[in-house]
C-alpha cells in the first residue's frame, strides 16, 4: 500500500529534491532524504525558510507528519 507524501516532501520536491537541499544546507543526502517521511526537523526550518522565504514556521508546523516534535513555544 502506497504512503501519502508528506507536505514536507512536497516542499522538499519544490527546492529542488532532497540531494539539492543537502547540497545548499551542507547536509549529507541521506540525512535530508529521511525528512521525506520523518518531516523537516524543527531545528532546520529557519535554514529551508532561508531557501523559500514563501514558507513560514506557522506552515511548516502546520503541515508537519503526525508524531513530529513541533516548534518552540515561548
Amino acid at each position: 500500500m502506497a504512503t501519502k507524501m508528506s507536505r514536507h516532501a512536497a516542499i522538499l520536491d519544490s527546492l529542488g529534491g532532497h540531494q539539492r537541499v543537502a547540497s545548499l544546507l551542507g547536509l549529507k543526502v541521506d540525512t535530508v532524504g529521511k525528512w521525506r517521511e520523518r518531516g523537516i526537523p524543527y531545528r532546520h526550518w529557519h535554514r529551508v525558510i532561508a531557501l523559500d522565504p514563501g514558507l513560514t514556521p506557522e506552515f511548516l508546523d502546520r503541515t508537519k507528519p503526525v508524531g513530529v516534535q513541533s516548534r518552540c513555544r515561548a
